[in-house]
């Protein structure tokens, strides 16, 4: 068996936005990870890993389907990912976050340090369509994962069984993830204004708080051109709802800041990202904020000629909810294929 480092393995393909550093490939959001193919009868894998109080997870996929939800230990430790395949037959291999980057621990990295294998690393498969989204708790997958208990904990989310994953198999697409549960467009779920998702945009992870992502490089800036995006899918609003229900703001004022809000977004959204398809996809649980959200998108189009933004009403998933009135996986699957079908009627207007 030999080691190898991440930046040793020659070519692979990065989920989400990433930091390589010290050798390594750091994952900050839900759903990032590395994707390559391997000929070889044994793999293994060393992950760095630490965390104060929310145990950080992964997964493991091999040829498409999740062989293992790995609890991570804290520390350098390795990890099995396959023994015993035919050396002889390329296997294609993703190891994916599962868990969203946790906005208030003060010590939370995740650093996929390298592999060990008896086998070649290969050339991976390659990714002709590519889609950011950018979300709250139903973005991160809360409530596809353990699906029946009320505890906030890592194990109640799943990277895998939410609607961000499945639309892009759907689309046979790369994609990443910017998300945090009961966050927010202009308010999180409890009136607080700075936890926003527009705020951090255009960093590669800003929301950590962890001193060695930090070192790694989540808070500088992120390079747009590094990674060219066909659409961007917006999936904000639900939250808000939740703040202007609870009596802490004059409606009329909450109301003219969000579209404002999300008229500034959807403009710098534009600005980072060239000739992408914007979506605001918005309704899985509840419509409050429909009118509101497509006033803003209407008002944007109007004032800047932007024909390749559109708003999706997303289907309710009310009627099939799980863990803290959060969604179950079949009804991310229904909201996926309506994603994904109007992604894909869009596809035949990409000006790349």
């Amino acid at each position: 068996m030999q080691k190898f480092a991440v930046s040793d393995i020659g070519e692979y393909i990065s989920f989400g936005r990433n930091a390589e550093s010290d050798g390594g490939l750091y994952l900050f959001w839900t759903g990032s990870g590395i994707e390559f193919n391997i000929s070889a009868q044994n793999l293994n894998a060393e992950i760095d890993c630490m965390y104060d109080n929310l145990e950080l997870m992964l997964d493991v996929i091999l040829e498409g389907e999740r062989t293992q939800k790995l609890v991570l230990r804290k520390g350098l430790n390795t990890y099995q990912i396959f023994s015993g395949m035919n050396p002889e037959k390329s296997i294609k291999v993703r190891i994916v976050r599962d868990t969203q980057c946790m906005a208030d621990e003060k010590v939370s990295y995740l650093k996929i340090a390298g592999f060990e294998t008896d086998g070649n690393f290969e050339k991976p498969s390659e990714y002709s369509y590519n889609i950011e989204f950018i979300g709250d708790s139903l973005t991160s997958g809360e409530g596809c994962g353990l699906t029946k208990r009320e505890e906030w904990i890592p194990v109640v989310f799943d990277a895998v069984s939410s609607y961000t994953y499945m639309t892009a198999e759907k689309l046979g697409a790369r994609y990443q993830v910017l998300s945090e549960s009961g966050w927010g467009l202009y308010s999180s779920w409890d009136g607080n204004l700075k936890n926003v998702l527009p705020d951090y945009y255009e960093m590669i992870c800003g929301t950590t708080g962890d001193g060695k992502c930090i070192g790694s490089g989540a808070h500088e800036a992120w390079d747009f051109s590094k990674e060219e995006m066909d659409a961007v899918v917006i999936n904000l609003g639900t939250n808000d709802s939740n703040a202007l229900r609870s009596g802490k703001f004059e409606k009329d004022e909450f109301i003219k800041a969000f579209k404002e809000k999300a008229i500034a977004f959807l403009t710098n959204v534009r600005k980072k990202n060239g000739s992408c398809f914007i979506v605001w996809a918005y309704g899985m649980l509840g419509d409050d904020m429909e009118e509101y959200i497509k006033d803003a998108v209407n008002t944007y189009k109007e004032i800047s000629g932007d024909m390749r933004t559109e708003y999706l009403k997303l289907p309710d998933c009310g009627k099939e909810l799980g863990v803290r009135y959060h969604p179950l996986p079949s009804a991310h699957e229904k909201t996926a294929q309506v994603l994904a079908d109007f992604l894909q009627s869009l596809t035949a207007y990409l000006l790349r």
